[in-house]
């Protein structure tokens, strides 16, 4: 007789993980050739917050085309590389009644595009906020907090009626570490550092995403 599933749900990070580049927001900037160390070190040193974080990146780009609308930035993020093995690892997990999603402090352009094309259940991303001609305005749409992404977590799980201890996560940094230990299992896929490997259950080295899989399918059996 077949055990029951572990997991109910599973929230895969964006950046790094499904997308083969460490971030659609630092896409962009090497995209226009701008550096963001300035605001970054002034975010993890607390001195800004995220909003401001995200207003400071944007401010970049419109420095270079004040013109710049979410057209413009579709386009440039449209050769942003994705990971291999999303397809067959969302559709292995779907086999078994389990829900995947998307948790990134990412955009939701990039989001909504990986989601609607790999069949992702949902997703909550940041955003970047446009007029109605679509120019972007300058400020940044937060709904995933950088250093607490539990909490874009927790909204999802309870839009889904999953309890904490039934869902898997899938991360690849630092940021990742608030979610891994609001779930009931955690996997660090090509973990950006030691912090990381050391606060996941399993640690995953692969390039292809359906290495994650056994772990997931498998835990507790």
């Amino acid at each position: 007789m077949e055990r029951a599933r572990s997991f109910d749900l599973v929230a895969f990070d964006m950046d790094g993980v499904l997308v083969d580049y460490s971030s659609c927001w630092t896409w962009v900037h090497h995209h226009f050739g701008v550096d963001n160390e300035p605001a970054l070190l002034s975010f993890v040193n607390g001195e800004i917050d995220d909003r401001e974080f995200m207003r400071r990146d944007i401010a970049l780009w419109r420095a270079k085309n004040p013109q710049l609308d979410l057209e413009g930035l579709r386009c440039i993020l449209e050769p942003l590389p994705f990971n291999e093995g999303i397809k067959e690892t969302v559709s292995a997990l779907k086999e078994q009644g389990i829900k995947a999603v998307i948790v990134s402090g990412g955009m939701d352009i990039v989001a909504e595009k990986i989601a609607q094309r790999y069949g992702f259940d949902d997703f909550i991303a940041n955003g970047v906020e446009s007029d109605d001609a679509g120019q972007l305005t300058g400020e940044g749409i937060l709904r995933v907090e950088l250093l607490n992404k539990k909490l874009a977590l927790d909204a999802l799980l309870s839009k889904h009626s999953v309890r904490p201890e039934r869902a898997a996560c899938v991360g690849d940094s630092f940021i990742d570490i608030p979610m891994f230990k609001a779930c009931g299992m955690s996997i660090a896929f090509n973990p950006m550092d030691q912090r990381v490997s050391d606060n996941a259950t399993y640690v995953v080295r692969d390039r292809n995403l359906r290495a994650v899989l056994p772990f997931i399918l498998n835990h507790g059996r």
